[in-house]
């Protein structure tokens, strides 16, 4: 058994390094021979398959140790997601709140400006008495003179009623926008006190976890280190995904239903969801939907759209992402032969992106499909089976 496991862990070295490799010339833009490139990505995906293989022989009896470090590390991804919520939404509030703030301060300025006038006003009415502005009309010379004069005392005293107004509507505008404040920051407050004990429960659980590990066998201490490695890479793709999406096409949504994504293959291998990974045994989420079909079956766009990326990934072997607009991208993974380029545009249900294959980690045959909205991952299946078209209001309740 500890020879298996060296000889995996060593496959899985040297993957990474010639991954890195691989990237590294893809960045530098160099005229690279195809061809090479090609029989590296071969010699790196039979290294990959053998190591699956033999990780899955030694999965199969997974020590109580390991079993808890993999529910610590599940426990830990999801205090960690729930600490990045608080701290977006602390963020948010911080905004909100210094808006209010800027605003509340001009409103009370505004105010405090025109009570001063509208009291300058008062005290000069009391000192004139309210026979000034019959004394000013009588005095007028002629008619002429007592319409201009009526009509200026009428337009100070509808001013004065005018400013009456304004402040008063300005006194409710500053009271909601206190009470907003108020609101607002007492929120924040309790946001942050749960930031602070979600922080914690991520620094302890890592704590547990930490001990779990050091209870680990040699052998167990391998697996797991491979199973960091299965996370960490993707992790690392998602991150880019995330960062396609921010990026993506700024424009609305292209429009219309999915088509199915591989035609004349209809059987579900494998659900959307929750699930133990077949080659570590992790239990996490499956973020796609597994489509059973044979080696170099045609995986074709599920919509129009233009590529962003095209290559090869640890994980998912050889993949596509297709960016349709509105923050809605499909993503194709585990292919034999990559069928088109970034920066391509492809057709709805013409265009052939991959040929199905068991690229990265996987244990047969299979196209793998995802629906991500802004770089998250949401259930498939509704949008090539049911007619939902992403961007809708039919689409919610998923």
């Amino acid at each position: 058994m500890r020879k298996i496991l060296c000889i995996v862990l060593a496959f899985i070295i040297s993957s990474l390094s010639i991954i890195t490799c691989v990237q590294a010339e893809e960045n530098s833009n160099t005229n690279t021979n195809q061809d090479s490139l090609r029989q590296e990505q071969e010699n790196l995906q039979n290294q990959i398959n053998e190591a699956n293989e033999n990780l899955e022989n030694v999965q199969e009896d997974l020590s109580e140790n390991l079993q808890q470090v993999q529910k610590l590390d599940e426990k830990i991804a999801s205090s960690q997601s729930e600490l990045d919520e608080l701290n977006k939404k602390i963020t948010e509030l911080q905004t909100s709140i210094d808006d209010v703030s800027s605003k509340l301060k001009v409103a009370e300025e505004s105010y405090n400006s025109q009570k001063e006038l509208l009291d300058n006003r008062l005290i000069e009415i009391y000192e004139e008495g309210e026979i000034k502005y019959l004394d000013v009309l009588l005095s007028s010379k002629n008619m002429s003179e007592f319409l201009s004069t009526y009509f200026l005392v009428t337009e100070l005293v509808e001013y004065d009623n005018q400013l009456l107004e304004d402040m008063e509507k300005q006194k409710h505008e500053i009271e909601l926008s206190k009470e907003k404040l108020d609101n607002e920051q007492e929120e924040l407050a309790t946001i942050k006190a749960n930031q602070t004990k979600t922080a914690k429960i991520v620094e302890n659980t890592k704590t547990v976890r930490e001990n779990f590990i050091a209870k680990l066998s040699e052998e167990e201490k391998t697996i797991q280190a491979q199973i960091d490695e299965y996370n960490r890479q993707f992790d690392e793709i998602n991150a880019e995904i995330l960062a396609l999406a921010m990026n993506g096409i700024d424009t609305k949504y292209i429009g219309g239903e999915f088509a199915w994504p591989v035609p004349g293959y209809t059987r579900i291998t494998s659900k959307y969801g929750m699930r133990t990974h077949p080659i570590t045994g992790v239990y996490k989420l499956h973020s796609g939907t597994d489509i059973g079909a044979p080696m170099g079956a045609n995986f074709v766009a599920a919509n129009d759209g233009i590529v962003v990326k095209a290559g090869y990934n640890g994980a998912y072997g050889n993949m596509v992402i297709i960016d349709h607009g509105g923050g809605i991208q499909t993503l194709y993974a585990h292919g034999s032969q990559i069928m088109v380029n970034v920066g391509d545009t492809v057709k709805k249900g013409e265009t052939v992106v991959l040929k199905v294959g068991s690229t990265g980690y996987s244990t047969g045959a299979h196209a793998h499909f995802e629906v991500r909205i802004n770089g998250v991952t949401t259930d498939p299946l509704p949008y090539i089976t049911n007619g939902i078209v992403p961007g809708t209001s039919n689409q919610e309740g998923e």
